[in-house]
């Protein structure tokens, strides 16, 4: 599964890149004021202030589409893990209808890879733990079918072996919605688009102060920090495993629970 270079960084280096970017931007547009200062003998003209305001209102719309498009995708992919738990439980009880041997063989298949599914936070970091764990769950997801297929060879009513491909194949579907849903993020490109935008916007801040011979460099710095955070936020909901926005596996969890209870492991 291929993933965006910014992605597999850690949070925290991403969020330093970003930071420093954003004031390499305010205090090269401030120097480059200062030089033009002499220049200009009205600090208020030539439109500085409706350029400003301008880019700052453009920032401020494509971070509220990011954001929203962010909270979109962190939604599907908690839906989908809902979506999930439920399949496997809908299989897992229906499988408890039909005869041994089947029977079990299925209902130990099912909550093998149920096991598979439930990712605690932080145990995805890399590409290669992405791999391994897709890997897994692949090979348990394998054994699905084969099992279903001898308990239909058993000869089950037509009733109840319709019922239960119903919900063997929506557990394989589910499979494949979820694995679009974490696969699903913010092109590499939006991102730097965000960064540009905000970057040439704290250039022209600076440069307005450079103008004007003073520039409050906490104040501007701090306006960076927060357009950074927000910036991380937006890609922290494209981290469904890590940083501080985490989809919750609770459902699958109590889905393993209440298999293991039935099957009193």
């Amino acid at each position: 599964m291929d993933v965006p270079l910014l992605y597999s960084f850690p949070l925290w280096g991403v969020a330093l890149i970003f930071l420093v970017l954003l004031l390499i931007a305010l205090e090269s547009g401030f120097r480059v004021g200062l030089r033009m200062r002499n220049s200009w003998k009205d600090a208020e003209s030539g439109g500085g202030a409706v350029v400003l305001t301008s880019m700052f209102a453009l920032l401020g719309l494509v971070l509220a589409f990011t954001y929203a498009s962010g909270v979109s995708r962190f939604d599907a992919r908690k839906n989908a893990v809902i979506q999930e738990a439920n399949s496997l439980g809908t299989a897992f009880h229906r499988a408890d209808l039909v005869a041994e041997p089947g029977r079990t063989e299925l209902r130990r298949t099912l909550l093998e890879y149920a096991r598979t599914r439930a990712f605690p936070p932080g145990s995805i970091k890399t590409v290669a733990d992405l791999e391994a764990a897709l890997k897994k769950t692949l090979e348990h997801l394998s054994k699905i079918w084969p099992a279903t297929k001898k308990v239909i060879e058993q000869g089950e009513p037509a009733p109840r072996e319709s019922s239960l491909v119903a919900a063997i194949n929506g557990v394989l579907d589910v499979h494949t919605v979820r694995l679009a849903a974490v696969s699903d993020r913010l092109p590499s490109i939006v991102i730097w688009m965000l960064v540009f935008i905000a970057a040439a916007s704290l250039a022209v801040a600076g440069y307005n102060a450079g103008i004007q011979g003073r520039m409050s460099r906490w104040r501007m710095s701090a306006f960076a920090l927060v357009l950074t955070g927000l910036m991380i936020v937006i890609m922290d909901f494209d981290r469904p495993n890590d940083g501080f926005v985490i989809v919750s596996n609770h459902s699958i969890y109590a889905v393993i629970a209440e298999m293991e209870a039935n099957l009193k492991l």
